[in-house]
C-alpha cells in the first residue's frame, strides 16, 4: 500500500510576531460600530417606551376620547372642560400649555394626555376609565395580568386602652336651690288657682304662701299677697332654673307650685 504524505509544513507559523498588538479600528469600522450602537439604543428605547405603556395602545386613547368627548378635539361646551380629553384650564396650564385645549392641535392634545397619564395614571378620567376598565400600567409588566385598580384603604389603627387617672377627682353637681320646707301650719297644696299679674289688685293667701316659700329658697320677694310683675319675673326665673316647660312663663300653676313645694 502506498503512503500518503502531507507535503505542506506540519506546524506552519503565521507570518508576523506571535503576540502582535492588534491594529486600531479603521474609520469605516468606527462608523459602523457607532451606527450599530445608536441603532441598538434607539431600538432599546422604543422597546422600553412600548413596555412602559403596557396595555395603553392607540386604541385605548381612541376609546377614552370617544367616552370623554365623542372623539371631538374641538369640543368646547362651556362647562369648563375642553378638547378631546376634557382638560380644565388649571390642568392644561400645569402641563405647560397655553391657550384653550380645544384650540390645540390633536397631536398636542394627545401629547398632553400622555404626559398627564405619566404623572397620575387614569385618575384624571375617573368615570371613563372605570367604564372602560382601564388599568394603570405605568409601573407594571405587560405580561403580568393585573386586576382593576381599587381604592387603597389604610389599615385600622389599634385602639389604645385608656390610661387610668392617677387620682380620682370628685364631680360636683351644681343644681338649682332646693325648696325648703314651708312654715308649719301653711297650706302647701295648690288650690287650683293660677297665679298671674291679674291678681296684682288683690291680696291672696296663696300668693303670700308662694312668696314666702320663694324667699325661703333664695328668690327675694315682698310677701304682700299681691302677684305683680316682680313676682311674675321671679316665677319665670324659677322655671328656667328648674328646667320647667310651661305653656305660660311667669304664671304659677300646678307644675311650678309642685316644684317649689316638692309636691
Amino acid at each position: 500500500m502506498g503512503s500518503h504524505r502531507y507535503a505542506g509544513p506540519r506546524h506552519a507559523r503565521p507570518n508576523g510576531p506571535r503576540h502582535a498588538k492588534p491594529a486600531p479600528p479603521s474609520a469605516a469600522q468606527r462608523t459602523m460600530a457607532a451606527t450599530g450602537v445608536a441603532a441598538a439604543v434607539i431600538a432599546g428605547e422604543t422597546l422600553s417606551l412600548a413596555g412602559a405603556a403596557g396595555a395603553v395602545t392607540p386604541d385605548t386613547w381612541a376609546k377614552l376620547r370617544m367616552c370623554e368627548s365623542s372623539g371631538n378635539y374641538a369640543t368646547n361646551t362651556g362647562n369648563g372642560y375642553y378638547g378631546a380629553y376634557q382638560f380644565n384650564l388649571a390642568t392644561w396650564q400645569g402641563l405647560g400649555y397655553t391657550g384653550l385645549p380645544s384650540n390645540a392641535a390633536p397631536a398636542v392634545q394627545d401629547q398632553a394626555a400622555q404626559k398627564l397619564y405619566a404623572q397620575r395614571g387614569w385618575q384624571p378620567w375617573p368615570a371613563c376609565s372605570a367604564k372602560l376598565g382601564l388599568v394603570d400600567d405605568r409601573q407594571t409588566s405587560r405580561d403580568t395580568s393585573r386586576p382593576p385598580l381599587a381604592p387603597v384603604t389604610p389599615p385600622a389603627q389599634p385602639t389604645q386602652p385608656a390610661k387610668p387617672s392617677p387620682t380620682s377627682v370628685p364631680v360636683v353637681v351644681v343644681s338649682a336651690p332646693v325648696p325648703a320646707p314651708a312654715p308649719a301650719g301653711a297650706a302647701t297644696g295648690w288650690a287650683g288657682h293660677y297665679l298671674s299679674v291679674r291678681d296684682v289688685g288683690a291680696v291672696r293667701a296663696d300668693v303670700k304662701t308662694w312668696q314666702a316659700q320663694m324667699n325661703a329658697v333664695g328668690y327675694k320677694l315682698d310677701v304682700d299677697g299681691r302677684y305683680g310683675p316682680k313676682s311674675a319675673a321671679a316665677a319665670t326665673q324659677f322655671e328656667i332654673d328648674h328646667h320647667l316647660s310651661v305653656e305660660r312663663p311667669g304664671v304659677v300653676g300646678p307644675q311650678v307650685w309642685g316644684a317649689l313645694f316638692g309636691k
